[in-house]
């Protein structure tokens, strides 16, 4: 009989929670605040997540009661720690900005957050994803970013929008997707927002994630320039410099190019200098072309190296023409490698050095420069520095000769009719010597033409003739 009667005594205490909650409710939505914190607090001190948080809300707005924040921040606390959904996105949000007596608690905001937007909470998504994207009270974690950055999005959070469709077009924290990317973009972009903008513009100037399609780049890029984005001007300043998706117009580019570089853009140095240089969209001014092409260089920027030391050794400034050289032929600008070389060969601006131009004549010769396969023959015959290797020396000449290059084809020849190699080859010897006599003039041709009449007294008639006949039938290679 006892056990009966506790349980209808429990079941009635329960009913009146359950009445004194709906009656606190309705009062709070009436604005009848002191009868709902009548009803709240008893309820909220008897365990109820619900009351508690609107206990919280009640010290925290001072309605019904007297505004006590510490009061407050006791029962949002409480209503959390059972797992109340809004409590804990209250706590999120006033420990990520630092609201009232809390003070500003990145880890705890981290964890908070994070546990709302386990609840579904749309901001708290937001900001747990913005806290593990920059590594704001945790270790910075993209791939947990990007998980809350979709709770977010999927939430109609613009910017966690936003953020996801940067993270798949760069592969942060998810792999690389440009299809996700334009679908992400696409959403904030057509709201109006510059960044997204600019990047659906490069995926339609690329062809990443949509089929490409200048209008289209240019387009988006410049509702983004519009908006002062100068990643977009540049962009499109481009565009317009090439005639893709927009009349070729190279005035505009280089207005285009001037917006973005007054607003710090750096990635339009060099093309300004180019402009200037070329004298497109604009008189051909060096000096101009030269500040830009310095001020690229600085940035590391490897054609802007590469530019500024052209002009500059183009004014006999060697010595900085070396530098930038130098550090443009470190990033594997090949002209640059090649100019480096010239000015080790021919002791301007550095010592001269026949090592260190073979070194940077290299590349530029494997990638089909005859000028340099020339000067590395040259070199291998025997430099000071570079001991004499005529095998190396016949491999480079002859790539040359190949090509066309007269004077590979006289030095070329010489070496084949040269004992030094322990074999001679006067045939061959012969027929480059002839080539090289037909294209040289003055002192060259004299002695391209003492070369072969000198190497034909060597042959018999039917080689001489088979000789000639190599050298009319003989074509570069390309």
């Amino acid at each position: 009989m006892r056990a009966c009667l506790t349980l209808a005594m429990l079941l009635g205490l329960s009913g009146t929670v359950w009445a004194d909650y709906d009656k606190g409710l309705q009062a709070w939505n009436g604005g009848d605040y002191r009868a709902a914190f009548d009803q709240f607090k008893p309820v909220a001190e008897q365990g109820d997540a619900r009351a508690q948080f609107y206990l919280a809300e009640a010290y925290g707005l001072g309605r019904g009661t007297v505004q006590d924040y510490a009061e407050a921040l006791t029962w949002y606390r409480k209503a959390a720690d059972q797992g109340h959904p809004e409590a804990t996105e209250k706590l999120c949000t006033a420990y990520f900005f630092g609201e009232n007596i809390i003070r500003k608690d990145e880890a705890l905001a981290a964890k908070m957050c994070a546990d709302a937007a386990g609840k579904g909470k749309v901001y708290p998504a937001f900001l747990a994803a913005y806290a593990y994207d920059f590594g704001k009270g945790v270790n910075a974690d993209p791939a947990k970013a990007a998980e809350f950055y979709k709770i977010a999005a999927l939430g109609g959070n613009a910017d966690a929008q936003e953020a996801l469709g940067r993270m798949y077009f760069f592969g942060q924290g998810v792999g690389q997707d440009y299809t996700e990317a334009v679908k992400w973009n696409r959403l904030v972009a057509d709201a109006g927002r510059a960044y997204p903008q600019y990047l659906m513009g490069y995926m339609y100037d690329y062809g990443h994630g949509v089929e490409a399609d200048g209008a289209e780049a240019a387009k988006w890029y410049r509702k983004a320039a519009d908006q002062g984005d100068a990643r977009a001007m540049g962009a499109l300043g481009y565009l317009y410099a090439q005639g893709k998706g927009v009349a070729k117009d190279e005035a505009e580019a280089l207005k285009l190019y001037l917006a973005a570089a007054e607003k710090g853009e750096t990635s339009v140095y060099a093309l300004l200098g180019f402009a200037y240089f070329q004298g497109a969209g604009t008189a051909k001014n060096e000096a101009e072309a030269l500040q830009w092409f310095k001020k690229a260089a600085e940035l590391n920027d490897a054609n802007g190296q590469y530019m500024a030391g052209y002009l500059l050794e183009q004014q006999k400034s060697y010595g900085e023409a070396a530098q930038w050289y130098q550090k443009a032929a470190e990033q594997g600008i090949v002209g640059a490698q090649e100019s480096l070389a010239g000015l080790y060969f021919s002791g301007q601006g550095v010592e001269r050095d026949y090592a260190q131009a073979a070194k940077w004549y290299r590349q530029p010769a494997e990638e089909g420069s005859a000028y340099a396969q020339y000067l590395l023959g040259y070199i291998y015959e025997g430099r000071e520095g570079v001991p004499a290797d005529p095998p190396e020396a016949i491999k480079w000449y002859t790539l040359a000769a190949e090509k066309g290059d007269a004077r590979a084809q006289l030095a070329l020849g010489y070496l084949l009719s040269d004992d030094k190699l322990g074999a001679t080859d006067f045939l061959s010897a012969h027929v480059w010597s002839n080539l090289a006599a037909a294209q040289l003039s003055g002192d060259e041709r004299t002695a391209a033409e003492r070369q072969r009449e000198y190497v034909g007294s060597k042959l018999s008639p039917d080689q001489l003739i088979k000789a000639q006949q190599m050298a009319r039938e003989w074509k570069p290679k390309t």
